[in-house]
């Protein structure tokens, strides 16, 4: 009989803990997050990365596929680097600003959110970038909450486009002309490098950084 109560007991505190956890949002995600955080590492990394990119750009697509989420693994994950991204889309691109309030949207409920919807726009840029269906495409990989969740920031769309022209100023302050351009920080030192670099390349010149 003890050993029954003890479990109830376990379980109802696990189940405490389960709805505490849900009610906080940290049961599948963490804290919502702003252009400039950390969407890979800690804001106290040594080493950050900071991108200026457009869902629509093709250069953009192969660098965040083939580039960054390698660097999202070896260093962010790892503690090594922060990885943040800011929206830059370019008005050559017709589905660009779209696709920005999508992203930045998902930004704003969770960084694991940005990185689906990142995910999902880059692997099918073709396909949308063609049509402008952007929701269809998400609606494939994301679930359904979460879609819902992104549809309501889209609906009101003021807030999302003023975050958005934020970043398109700090770019312009910052004399970017092509996506995507990238901003490595490190001991007080930022440079600037523009274009899709190659992982391998952008690894041995983020392992030559200093970090103190």
């Amino acid at each position: 009989m003890t050993i029954f109560t003890g479990r109830r007991a376990a379980v109802g505190s696990l189940a405490t803990l389960a709805m505490l956890l849900l009610v906080t949002g940290w049961a599948v995600r963490s804290q919502a997050a702003e252009s400039g955080d950390c969407i890979k590492g800690k804001p106290t990394a040594p080493i950050k990365i900071e991108v200026f990119s457009d869902f629509q750009c093709p250069a953009c697509r192969a660098f965040y596929l083939e580039t960054i989420k390698q660097v999202m693994v070896e260093y962010g994950d790892t503690g090594k680097a922060c990885i943040a991204y800011r929206e830059f889309p370019l008005t050559m691109h017709t589905h660009a600003r779209k696709a920005a309030r999508y992203g930045h949207a998902a930004l704003k409920i969770s960084p694991q959110l940005w990185l689906q919807v990142a995910d999902t726009l880059f692997q099918n840029q073709d396909t949308w970038a063609a049509t402008g269906d952007i929701e269809g495409t998400l609606a494939k990989s994301l679930a359904a909450k979460d879609l819902a969740d992104i549809k309501k920031l889209v609906a009101a769309p003021a807030a999302l486009d003023a975050a958005i022209e934020a970043d398109i100023k700090l770019g312009t302050e910052k004399e970017i002309n092509s996506t995507p351009t990238f901003f490595v920080t490190a001991a007080g030192k930022t440079e600037k490098v523009p274009g899709a670099i190659r992982f391998p390349i952008l690894k041995r010149y983020l392992d030559t950084r200093p970090t103190n």
